[in-house]
């Protein structure tokens, strides 16, 4: 066994570990790196962990309670939330079949489970994206290879009918930010369960309105942070629950993009050429946001504008707090500070390219920071800092002692050497770019769970729908969405308002200055 491994393991061995990282320690450790690997782990010779023995719920499809599900908003993310719930376009399966023969990405899509869902209704605000979730609900193959026979799904004008509707059981909404919160009130009032895509409001009045609305429904719940079935993050909650990072201090969390597309500048991407006034549904699109004359470049890139959008921390600190929070439950911070700039990309509305914030945490005697950057491009890992040992954590994890550690002063090894990494075996290969690079290492695709490589939205998924049929409970509930959605929206205040900006947690409510 590895010196370094070795010396560390004895030096926790009072420590009570259970669950996920007692199985890693126990049943993995021999598994060395592969020696076609070239790598950071390697060099150093260090074992790899395979994932811990946690085990998948059975599957509640075949129950025979076959749920109907609604999709509001069929972009880029309602396909892929569509592909997770077992519906995919024609063309998938054309461009995925070379000589008659399956290609690996159509075959794991054609071995996921199936979650006995129905792809019932769609609406959008944009006519093509209405016409794709027609044929992707008559797609074809489905999961187990059997052929999709269910009726087209059918269109309704908005969001307001098809809550209304007798023929929908759930729905998913994959709107813009802003119109988030009216859609899933509606929804929940009409007794329809609700999956929200992050991030879940466009402000904290709307956090607090959305929370009473589905407490007092009682329908069930999930915000999409798919994140929360990760391993690795509840690798890390264990680490940190049985004391092995010592006193926290700091956290710091960071956003890192140098595209334009990266920067959401996106009224050129994927079919958004095609749209024009007579297939887009202006007036819906708006909402209850500000009026304005027909644009493009809002509609198509409407993050970047704060009349729907969260800006970078709706974007992308949502992801990075919620990882951080299931592992640490930080919840909401006493005051945030934030400063920075929109200084780089000015063509598109008034989101920032460069952001600092700082969230305190006085109670639990530590600060989390978050650093944005749409000017560079390099990937760093979140970062716990303990009293007794760091831990950079994202689909892997990597620990390392702190140089005055004195729970780890036997362990012979480097401060600046990880004495334990956990990265699961997911198969993954050729990822091209650095956009997709970053999303995979950031945990937004598989996991490694029960031996087995799964997609993790479609756990997420797979954890509303179980909770519905009454099958345990969502993780990412309407609790956990408030301390996101209030977190980021105290960092969006303290920006625009470039003050301090204090939690009431009494009376719910955001204090500037």
């Amino acid at each position: 066994m590895n010196t370094v491994r070795r010396d560390f393991l004895k030096g926790i061995a009072a420590v009570p570990f259970l669950g996920y990282f007692a199985f890693a320690f126990k049943e993995n450790i021999n598994k060395e790196i592969s020696a076609k690997s070239k790598n950071l782990y390697e060099t150093l010779k260090i074992r790899q962990l395979d994932a811990p023995g946690a085990k998948l719920l059975p599957p509640t499809g075949n129950d025979g309670n076959r749920l109907r599900i609604g999709l509001v908003g069929n972009g880029w993310r309602g396909e892929q939330l569509l592909k997770s719930l077992g519906y995919v376009h024609p063309e998938f399966i054309k461009q995925n079949t070379v000589d008659g023969k399956f290609t690996k990405r159509l075959q794991d899509f054609l071995d996921q489970e199936d979650l006995n869902i129905e792809f019932a209704g769609v609406c959008d605000t944009f006519d093509v994206r209405v016409q794709r979730g027609v044929e992707i609900s008559t797609g074809g193959l489905g999961p187990g290879g059997k052929t999709n026979t269910s009726a087209p799904a059918k269109v309704f004008p908005s969001y307001r009918e098809m809550v209304d509707s007798d023929e929908i059981d759930a729905i998913l909404i994959a709107t813009p930010d802003h119109t988030h919160t009216q859609i899933a009130i509606a929804a929940a009032k009409a007794g329809k369960h609700v999956y929200l895509e992050k991030p879940m409001t466009h402000s904290i009045e709307e956090a607090v309105e959305l929370k009473k609305v589905i407490k007092s429904t009682g329908v069930v719940f999930q915000l999409g942070h798919e994140n929360r079935q990760q391993m690795s993050f509840k690798i890390a909650r264990e680490l940190y629950q049985k004391g092995v990072l010592g006193d926290v201090s700091i956290v710091q969390t960071f956003t890192n993009r140098n595209t334009v597309f990266g920067a959401w500048i996106r009224d050129d991407a994927f079919d958004h050429k095609l749209g024009n006034r007579d297939n887009i549904d202006w007036k819906e699109f708006l909402a209850g946001a500000p009026w304005h004359e027909f644009d493009r470049k809002r509609y198509f890139s409407w993050q970047r504008y704060s009349d729907y959008g969260t800006s970078v921390t709706g974007n992308d600190f949502s992801h990075r707090y919620d990882c951080v929070n299931q592992i640490l439950e930080l919840g909401i911070p006493e005051t945030v500070v934030a400063l920075g700039g929109q200084h780089y990309y000015k063509t598109h509305g008034d989101m920032p390219d460069v952001l600092s914030a700082v969230f305190h945490y006085p109670k639990r005697k530590l600060t989390m920071t978050y650093d944005c950057s749409l000017k560079n491009s390099i990937y760093r890992q979140s970062k716990i800092l303990g009293s007794e040992a760091s831990m950079d954590v994202d689909r892997a994890i990597m620990l390392y002692k702190d140089g005055n550690s004195e729970r780890y002063a036997d362990i012979q090894a480097n401060p600046s050497d990880p004495m334990y990494y956990y990265e699961p075996n997911t198969g993954i290969d050729a990822i091209s770019s650095a956009t997709s690079q970053a999303y995979i290492k950031g945990g937004y695709g598989p996991t490694y769970i029960d031996g087995k490589v799964i997609d993790a939205t479609l756990l997420h998924l797979k954890e509303w729908i179980d909770a519905i049929r009454g099958h345990g409970k969502t993780s990412c509930n309407i609790d956990v969405g408030f301390e996101e959605a209030v977190t980021f929206n105290l960092a969006n205040l303290a920006y625009v308002n470039k003050k301090p900006v204090i939690w009431d947690s009494v009376n719910e409510k955001a204090i500037v200055g």
